[in-house]
């Protein structure tokens, strides 16, 4: 049997949904794991949550959108900690809003969190693994920044800047022994989707039509990709983006009844 991944992860927008259960995987993988949001509260009890299970893990307070969070959370994290092994970029946000009246600070939010927050992330990880030759990042991409939707230009305009820089970060860092990668996930039951629904900015059932599997990702699901990309097992793969969508992206039917 294979031996359990080791070593340091922080997941960033890990209180909750994707995130949550992305740090709960690498856990249960055999990872100290730090829980960082910007919501310290759900943070800290996020952490506390796996440490009553029995896993090692922490919480850090971040804003993504913030250089200076970031290279305070890092510092902090390798006092305590010691050095980050495995970065994983899954804060995000989603507004749903015609483009032609789209508030210009919600455009500026959700770049800056996820497009600029994952550069800034990555670049000050980057400068304590490229000193160790090694180390691991996974951005959480989406399916979104593979096409278009409408009503949500800065939220896929922002996720296929992360795929891309997914591909030059790999190009750029692969000679110092560091592998970036991505995992594009499809429709997933989270909190935030189950709001859009409730919102009726989007239908349940369109999107299980919609999907060839016919049904949405659970986040686990999602999580067990990070895992794949995080590990040993993929230890040759970067620079891709893998994606997780039930079909999605491929299938070029034009009815979901047919």
């Amino acid at each position: 049997m294979k031996a359990p991944s080791t070593g340091m992860a922080l997941v960033t927008g890990a209180a909750r949904g994707i995130g949550f259960a992305i740090v709960e995987r690498l856990a249960r993988d055999g990872r100290t794991v730090i829980v960082s949001d910007v919501d310290e509260t759900a943070a800290y009890e996020a952490a506390g949550h796996l440490r009553d299970r029995g896993h090692r893990a922490d919480a850090l307070s971040l804003d993504v959108s913030s250089v200076a969070s970031w290279r305070d959370g890092i510092e902090s994290v390798d006092r305590r900690f010691g050095p980050v092994d495995v970065l994983v970029n899954n804060a995000g946000l989603a507004y749903v809003e015609p483009s032609e009246s789209a508030a210009i600070e919600h455009w500026d939010r959700q770049i800056d969190v996820m497009l600029s927050g994952v550069f800034y992330g990555c670049q000050a990880v980057a400068q304590h693994m490229i000193p160790r030759r090694c180390g691991t990042i996974v951005n959480v991409a989406s399916i979104g920044g593979m096409g278009g939707w409408p009503q949500r230009a800065a939220y896929n305009a922002a996720k296929a800047g992360v795929i891309n820089l997914t591909q030059t970060l790999a190009s750029e860092w692969g000679p110092y022994g560091i592998r970036v990668n991505a995992v594009a996930p499809g429709v997933t039951r989270t909190d935030i989707f189950r709001k859009l629904v409730a919102q009726r900015v989007a239908s349940e059932l369109d999107y299980v039509r919609r999907t060839p599997m016919g049904r949405l990702a659970e986040p686990s699901e999602i999580a067990a990709v990070v895992a794949f990309l995080a590990g040993e097992a993929s230890s040759a793969i970067t620079g891709i983006t893998l994606r997780a969508d039930g079909g999605w992206v491929p299938w070029a039917n034009p009815h979901p009844s047919a």
